[in-house]
Parts: C-alpha cells; structure tokens; sequence
C-alpha cells in the first residue's frame, strides 16, 4: 500500500505535476532535491523524479542516486512539458529556472541573455517560480501551472525549442521489485577494468537477441575512467532469454536488476 508520493518541490514542479496526475489521491510531499527523494523512500512511501528529457538528456542527480541507494523502479511516465516564462511584470533583470529547463529553451534564453537580462539556475522550476512572486525582478520558466500558483503573469507561452518536448519521469520505491513489465533497468558495476569489457557486456544481449534502448556510462567518484552502466532493456524479466542474459552477466560483472515496468504516455 502506498502511503504517500515523494516529489521534487516546491508545489507544480513537474514532478508535482506528473505525481498529482497519477495519484490525485494520495498525499504527495514535496522536498527540496532530488537525492532528498531518495532520502525520503521509507515503507509505503513512492517517488517521482526526472530521469531523461528529449532535448536536454539524462539528469545526472537522478542516475547518481539510483547508483547510491537500493531502490526498485515500479512506473515510468512520458509527460509533454509546455514552458511558460512569467513573472511579477515584464520589467525583470533575471531569468531563473532548473539547469534543464534552461537547456530546453535554450533559443528563448539566448535571447534573453544577448537583451542583458542575467541566467540563473534554480534547484526546481516551481522554485523559480516561488522566487519570482517575491521578487519583481526575478522571471521564472516552469510550467503554467505553477506560475498560475504563484500568482504571475505569463509573459510567454511555449518558449521550449521544440514543440515535442518529453521528460520521462520514473516511479520509485523499496521493496520486491516487480517482475512483468515492457521494459527493465539494471544498473551494472564491473568487478574490474579491462580491455574489451563493455564488448562482453552488450554481447550478451545480442546473443540472446534483446534490444537495449539506453545504455548510460556513471562515473563512480573513486577515480577516473572508472565507471558503472545504467541500461535499459525492452523485454520483462518474466523473460526466459532476459533471465539467462543477467545471470551470465553476473558471473564476471555485479548487477543490480532495478525492476521490469511500463511506460505510461
């Protein structure tokens, strides 16, 4: 049973956003990072939080901390993202957002930066927008929602560079991970470096005939060129040939199966 949903916060990040979507009705609370998510995964409790968008690629703070702490992914979700920049009136020096969200608009900031106006990053985009509603030289980009929550004015709608703008967000939790899905995650942390190494790996998948879809590289912290591999496969670990691929795979490499989900668009 779920007892309540984990974002990153203040209120209508999209995080928030995706969270209320899905559990309306559940109590959903907001912390201040997306390691505080992870912090927060406390029996009974989900989280929600970025993992990839279209433009702007994988969100660092997320893969780190899938590395550093034992998590099960349970959903996946595709949410359409439709940045807005607002503020208090159109008399701002500052434009403040998430380093993604910046990247993401990234023609409209440019803009912005070459009028004079000052690029901050931000921990969140509703963030942004809380800081906006105090401070009438401060502009935010989020979503409509949340600048409808803070009580500002919408300078301009649909300011992403591209129209189709998709971040998928991942449910996570603790406990038994599930075993049907059309997709799963596994993180893998080799036992030492070697020539050819990765080859093994990604061979294993092609003999078994299972198309990966992600493949990401995680540093480890510990030194350089040494790194762990977050993949994502398209098959469910109810799988016959996904089953004897990981426990191949575990007999020269440690792997962490992260669970088998749905994508839900």
């Amino acid at each position: 049973m779920i007892n309540k949903i984990i974002t990153l916060g203040p209120k209508f990040s999209y995080s928030y956003n995706v969270a209320f979507a899905q559990y309306a009705d559940k109590k959903i609370e907001p912390v201040d990072t997306i390691s505080e998510v992870f912090k927060n995964l406390r029996s009974g409790n989900r989280g929600i939080v970025p993992i990839e968008n279209m433009q702007g690629g994988s969100i660092r703070e997320t893969f780190l901390s899938l590395q550093n702490n034992n998590v099960r992914i349970f959903n996946s979700f595709d949410y359409k993202i439709a940045h807005v920049i607002a503020a208090q009136d159109k008399n701002f020096t500052t434009v403040m957002s998430h380093a993604q969200a910046l990247v993401q608009c990234s023609v409209y900031v440019n803009k912005l930066r070459k009028n004079g106006i000052t690029v901050t990053e931000s921990p969140s985009t509703s963030r942004a927008m809380e800081l906006a509603a105090t401070d009438k030289n401060i502009a935010a980009i989020g979503s409509p929602d949340a600048a409808e929550y803070y009580k500002l004015n919408i300078i301009k709608k649909n300011i992403s560079d591209k129209h189709n703008n998709v971040t998928r967000f991942i449910e996570i939790g603790t406990g038994r991970r599930l075993m049907a899905g059309e997709k799963t995650s596994i993180i893998v942390t080799p036992k030492r470096d070697r020539s050819g190494l990765l080859f093994e790996i990604l061979s294993v998948f092609k003999i078994k005939d299972l198309n990966l879809s992600k493949i990401e590289s995680i540093p480890t912290g510990k030194k350089m060129n040494d790194y762990i591999f977050y993949i994502d496969i398209d098959e469910s670990m109810e799988n016959k040939n996904m089953c004897d691929a990981i426990n191949f795979l575990k007999t020269f490499v440690d792997v962490n199966v992260l669970g088998s989900y749905n994508i839900i668009k």
